[in-house]
C-alpha cells in the first residue's frame, strides 16, 4: 500500500544540502496562502488514504465471499455429479430391466417415430442388427394404427390383439398393451407418445392348437373305447344265440327267446347310435320365451304313472322366475333325463323335490354378478361317489347297470349351448341334487 508522504522533500541544490537560507522570501500572504494549500493537500491526502483503506477492506470482503461462493459451488457440482452418477446408474439398470422382459416393448413420440425397443422386441420381430425406425415398420399399415392413437384419445390404455410385422415381412401374431405416456407426475394425457408392449401368440397358438389336436384324439379314443364297450355285450348276447341257432332252432321256447332277445339287444345298439348322433351333431338352439314352472309341470304329467306306480312322491317349491329364452324341446330333453335318473336312484319309496327360483351369483368368465334362473331336481336315491361327480357329466360315465353314460353328458352340452351350467350334489345313501343354470341378463359383451 502507497500511504502519504511522511514529509515533503524540497529540491535540493546540487552540491549539498538545502539551508533555510537558501529558500525564498516569502510575504505574509504568501506564507499564509501556502499553509492553506498544505492544509487542503494533507486533508486530501487523508481522504485518499481513508478511501483506499475502505476499497481494501471491500475487496476483501469480496474475495471471502468469492471463495465461499466458490466452495458452495464445488459442493453443488459434487453433489450434482453425484445425481447424475446416480441418474445413469438408474438409467442402465432400468435398460437392463427393460431388456430382460420377456414381453416385447416399444416406445414412440406422437408422430410415431420409434424412440425405444428392448430386445426382446426386437427378436420377437427379427430386427436384431437393424433399428426400425416408425411405428408403421412393426405394423405395416393403416388397421393397426389405433392402438398407438386411441389412448392418446382418452388417456386410457388399450389392450388386445393384432398382427405384428416381422423384418421379413412375415406377420406375427401378438397380444398387446398400448399405454399413453404422460409428461409428467401428475398423470394427464399429454404429447409424449405412447407405449406399446406386445407378447408373441403364434408360439402359444401352435402348443394350444396341440394340446385341443392331443384332447380331441384323447376324447375320441375315449369315444371308441366307450362304443366298443357298449356294443360289445349286445353283440356277444346276439353272437351266441346266432352260434345256437343251428342246434336249437327247433326249440320253440328257444325261438321265442332268441328272437325277443335279438331284438333287444338291437334296440339297444339303436338307442346308442341315436345317443351318439345326438352327442356328436351341432345342437341348433332357437330360443323362445320358456315358463319352467309349466315345463316341469308338463314333464311329471307325462310320469305321473309311472311315479305312483313306483311310490315316488313329488314334491314343488317354485317362486317367481322371469322366463329365460330357452329352445323348449331341448330343455324339456333334459329335465326329462334327470327326472328319469332321479327315479332309477331311488329304490323303493322315495321323493323327488323340484324347486324353482331365481339367484344372483357371480357368473361367466368375469364373473360379473347376473341374475339366474335356477331348476333344481332333487331325490333322496342312492346317491353319486364323491370320486365320481368330477366325471359324471363324461361320455359313457355311467353308475348304472346297463347305462350308456350318454344321457347326463347330452344334457350338459344342451344346457351349455344355452348359455347356461349344471352342476351336481350329492351324498351316498342321501340321494343327489341336479340344478340347472340359465342367465336372466343380456351380457352384453
Amino acid at each position: 500500500m502507497i500511504g502519504p508522504p511522511e514529509e515533503i522533500a524540497l529540491p535540493s541544490r546540487a552540491s549539498g544540502e538545502l539551508n533555510l537560507g537558501d529558500l525564498p522570501k516569502l510575504s505574509p500572504e504568501e506564507a499564509q496562502l501556502l499553509s492553506r494549500h498544505f492544509e487542503v493537500f494533507t486533508e486530501t491526502t487523508n481522504r485518499l488514504v481513508a478511501a483506499h483503506q475502505h476499497l481494501q477492506r471491500q475487496v476483501c470482503s469480496l474475495m471471502e465471499e468469492l471463495e465461499a461462493k466458490n466452495r458452495e459451488l464445488e459442493g453443488v457440482n459434487q453433489a450434482l455429479a453425484r445425481k447424475i452418477l446416480e441418474t445413469e446408474e438408474v438409467r442402465e439398470f432400468l435398460d437392463r430391466v427393460i431388456d430382460s422382459m420377456q414381453s416385447g416393448l416399444a416406445a414412440f413420440d406422437p408422430d410415431g417415430n420409434l424412440t425405444r425397443i428392448n430386445r426382446s422386441a426386437r427378436e420377437i420381430l427379427g430386427w436384431v442388427d437393424e433399428t426400425p425406425a416408425r411405428f408403421e415398420d412393426l405394423v405395416g399399415s393403416g388397421d393397426a394404427r389405433p392402438p398407438l392413437r386411441v389412448p392418446l384419445a382418452d388417456g386410457q390404455p388399450r389392450s388386445g390383439e393384432m398382427r405384428l410385422r416381422g423384418r421379413d415381412g412375415r406377420s406375427v401374431l401378438a397380444r398387446f398393451t398400448a399405454v399413453p405416456l404422460t409428461p409428467g407426475a401428475e398423470g394427464e394425457p399429454g404429447d409424449c407418445g405412447t407405449l406399446l408392449a406386445f407378447e408373441d401368440l403364434s408360439r402359444l397358438r401352435l402348443l394350444e392348437e396341440k394340446v385341443r389336436r392331443s384332447g380331441r384324439l384323447a376324447a375320441l379314443g375315449e369315444l371308441a373305447a366307450g362304443v366298443a364297450h357298449e356294443m360289445r355285450n349286445p353283440l356277444a348276447t346276439m353272437r351266441g344265440f346266432l352260434q345256437l341257432l343251428p342246434t336249437e332252432f327247433e326249440d320253440p321256447e328257444f325261438r321265442e327267446e332268441c328272437s325277443t332277445r335279438l331284438i333287444r339287444e338291437i334296440d339297444r345298439l339303436a338307442r346308442l347310435t341315436d345317443s351318439l348322433l345326438e352327442l356328436s351333431r351341432p345342437i341348433r338352439v332357437e330360443g323362445v320365451s320358456v315358463d319352467l314352472r309349466e315345463l316341469v309341470e308338463e314333464v311329471l304329467a307325462e310320469q305321473k304313472e309311472a311315479l305312483r306306480a313306483e311310490g315316488i312322491e313329488v314334491s314343488r317349491e317354485f317362486k317367481e322366475a322371469p322366463p329365460p329364452q330357452l329352445d323348449r324341446d331341448r330343455i324339456k330333453q333334459v329335465l326329462l333325463n334327470l327326472v328319469l335318473n332321479a327315479r332309477q336312484a331311488i329304490s323303493g319309496e322315495g321323493r323327488i323335490h323340484v324347486r324353482l327360483g331365481t339367484r344372483r351369483e357371480a357368473w361367466g368368465a368375469d364373473e360379473r354378478e347376473t341374475l339366474l334362473a335356477f331348476l333344481t331336481v332333487q331325490d333322496n336315491g342312492r346317491g353319486i361317489e364323491a370320486g365320481h361327480l368330477e366325471s359324471i357329466f363324461d361320455p359313457f360315465f355311467t353308475t348304472k347297470d346297463g347305462g350308456t353314460g350318454l344321457g347326463l353328458a347330452l344334457c350338459h352340452r344342451i344346457v351349455e349351448e344355452h348359455g347356461g351350467a349344471i352342476r351336481v350334489e350329492s351324498e351316498v345313501d342321501r340321494g343327489s341334487a341336479f340344478t340347472l343354470y340359465f342367465p336372466l341378463e343380456p351380457r352384453g359383451d
